[in-house]
């Protein structure tokens, strides 16, 4: 099993902005981070929101967004405030590598993640800066919603989900031997992260 990776999704009709500096292929649900890249305006100023398909989490991307390596970058970042402080050397399931985010066009999102996209446009209607619209955001981020059956708040979900990741890593290293190991090392195999597959 590879590494968790990234997925960019712009809709079709925004795509062309960025397909001159990256390869956009159809969007097609894969293990990893996918993130649904959408306009917005705050305070008459364009900006950028991400968000999330499994846990529905917004992030306002601001105005030193220019290109799509800045895009890439915000991505990471996102993942890199949410790992576990106790555990951020056990974190070695997800990719950091910002040459394999890939990047996706849909003709339409998910009714989840319009859902969100609408929830945070009208928060954003209501900011005087961006500032505010971040401080918005992080509300919204923390406030707990239903998926499938289960109730928390998207900023929880990103958390769990990195921690599940190092702790199933950190039981892999304590119980595995050392020459097990190593054989996974070289044939580039990640046992951890089997339960991913299910």
């Amino acid at each position: 099993m590879s590494l968790l990776k990234h997925q960019l999704i712009p809709h079709a009709d925004i795509a062309g902005q960025f397909s001159t500096a990256r390869n956009i292929t159809p969007y097609q649900n894969k293990q990893g981070f996918a993130w649904y890249l959408c306009p917005a305006v705050v305070a008459e100023q364009q900006v950028w929101l991400l968000v999330n398909v499994v846990f529905g989490y917004v992030e306002l991307l601001g105005e030193n967004i220019r290109a799509a390596s800045d895009i890439e970058h915000a991505v990471l970042d996102i993942i890199e405030r949410h790992l576990p402080d106790e555990h951020v050397q056990d974190n070695v399931s997800v990719s950091w590598n910002p040459n394999q985010i890939t990047w996706h066009t849909a003709d339409k999102i998910t009714p989840f993640v319009g859902q969100r996209y609408q929830q945070a446009l009208a928060l954003l209607d209501e900011c005087r800066d961006i500032p505010a619209a971040e401080d918005a955001l992080e509300h919204l981020n923390d406030t707990q919603l239903t998926i499938s059956g289960r109730t928390f708040a998207p900023s929880e979900g990103m958390d769990g989900l990195l921690l599940e990741l190092a702790d199933d890593y950190r039981h892999y290293k304590d119980t595995t031997t050392w020459y097990k190991r190593q054989w996974d090392l070289l044939s580039r195999r990640r046992p951890w992260m089997d339960y991913q597959e299910a």
